[in-house]
């Protein structure tokens, strides 16, 4: 690459290494996710309204997977030292902003997910969130994101060779982006959960016993909690790492592990429904079916030695 370029979007030789994993990663994550939408399309729970944030959290996923593949096509396959100028920047803020866009709006939907959940354990209903909710979980960030730009508390960090990225002026609005986008959802799931056993504990504790549906609860408490162990420890270095970090290395890793994570969740979200938990067993019987099927048909005829054919 030409460092006098000035509106290249080439990756230099270091960027192109190290992604390599990351790309392996994302194959393999596009591969479960096509499965697993294939499979829910064609089955009758994907008009269940009951569902919708796990959709959500799923879309999510797949729109960082495409956010990957579409940038590393474009500067995989970028060879002009002088590009269009709308066409450069389109690309850069692309890069720079949709992952902290994802990042935010997929923290915001988990906790969602789990207000729902509370809401189904203490009154006994599916809370159906109205279309206003989704609306401000995913304009909100857009918006706090126009505002820096406005007042200039972030600014389009380029630099020819590598990834675009979003730089901010201090400390200040760092650490203000990282309780918004991080610790305010962690800590508002927590006092749900919280919440949530608190409830369970005193209503077995009147009870003298724990009734079917109160071992129900228990499981769905505990089964989102094992979750956003996984989710907490995969994707958030991701965020705190994309606010405080410049070093190329450390930003991939913790990447890496963010869409490791991704790949992951369609089998880490069955465990959160039994009805998406009884897709993916069918799929496991289905190939199984399969294998053992070509199996016989591959397997040799053995034939006994001590029985002699006779052709007329």
């Amino acid at each position: 690459m030409n460092s006098t370029c000035t509106f290249s979007l080439q990756w230099n030789s270091v960027n192109r290494t190290i992604r390599v994993p990351v790309l392996c990663v994302c194959i393999i994550g596009t591969i479960i996710h096509s499965i697993f939408w294939f499979q829910l399309i064609f089955s009758g729970i994907i008009r269940e309204k009951t569902l919708q944030w796990l959709y959500a959290y799923l879309i999510v996923d797949i729109l960082v997977l495409f956010r990957f593949f579409f940038t590393f096509i474009v500067r995989m396959t970028s060879t002009e030292c002088e590009l269009n100028h709308i066409w450069f920047f389109f690309n850069c803020y692309f890069e720079a902003f949709i992952d902290i866009y994802l990042n935010s709006i997929g923290a915001y939907i988990l906790l969602g997910l789990n207000i729902c959940r509370y809401v189904q354990i203490v009154h006994r209903t599916n809370f159906k969130s109205n279309n206003l909710i989704h609306l401000i979980i995913y304009l909100t960030p857009l918006i706090n994101f126009l505002i820096q730009i406005i007042l200039q508390w972030a600014r389009l960090d380029i630099q020819i060779g590598v990834t675009c990225r979003i730089e901010y002026i201090n400390i200040y609005v760092r650490l203000f982006n990282t309780i918004i986008l991080f610790i305010l959802p962690v800590c508002l799931n927590i006092g749900v959960i919280y919440a949530s056993i608190c409830y369970i504990h005193s209503t077995v504790h009147l009870q003298h016993r724990a009734t079917a549906r109160e071992k129900y609860h228990r499981s769905l408490v505990f089964q989102f909690f094992i979750f956003y162990i996984v989710w907490f420890l995969l994707w958030s270095p991701n965020i705190v790492a994309s606010q405080f970090t410049t070093d190329v290395y450390t930003i991939f890793s913790v990447r890496l592990l963010s869409f490791i994570e991704i790949a992951l969740d369609p089998f880490i979200i069955s465990a959160l429904d039994v009805r998406i938990w009884n897709l993916w067993q069918n799929i496991w019987r289905i190939i199984r079916n399969r294998c053992m099927i070509q199996q016989r048909q591959i397997q040799p005829t053995h034939m006994n030695p001590h029985v002699i054919s006779i052709q007329s």
